[in-house]
């Protein structure tokens, strides 16, 4: 199966494309509101290298709302030029963990963090938004 991986919830966005189980092709970049033309220069030379995936698994956030937004409009187009499926996922369920649960703290601006609960790979509690003191009190 041909896997199209993208996520831009975070200050690092990411193209993936995974295919018999290996990753074929991997880039990561800033992504912040002056770089997402990063994205789509990524998108298109995976694009051309490979072609049409099978599949198009996209991170949901938590993150930045329009780096959200740009990562799910894309697939949707990509998947109505391609038939392929597609699938979201909490991006803090993607992490490079060898744990088998973990817990996420991040910033979600304007002083407030989210804070999930992982177990394998699914999420368990959360994306929840708390403020600093919340969080140092809990």
């Amino acid at each position: 199966m041909k896997i199209l991986a993208l996520k831009l919830s975070s200050r690092q966005g990411s193209v993936a494309w995974l295919e018999e189980g290996r990753d074929s092709f991997v880039r990561a970049f800033a992504n912040d509101r002056k770089h997402s033309g990063l994205f789509f220069e990524n998108l298109q030379r995976c694009s051309r290298e490979f072609g049409a995936p099978d599949a198009i698994v996209v991170g949901l956030g938590p993150g930045s709302y329009a780096g959200v937004r740009i990562a799910i409009a894309a697939p949707v187009g990509l998947r109505a030029a391609s038939a392929a499926k597609l699938a979201g996922i909490a991006s803090v369920c993607g992490m490079d963990t060898a744990a088998r649960e973990y817990c996420v703290i991040g910033d979600a601006r304007r002083e407030s963090f989210f804070f999930a609960r992982v177990s394998d790979g699914r999420l368990v509690e959360g994306p929840s938004l708390h403020s600093r003191a919340e969080l140092e009190n809990s």
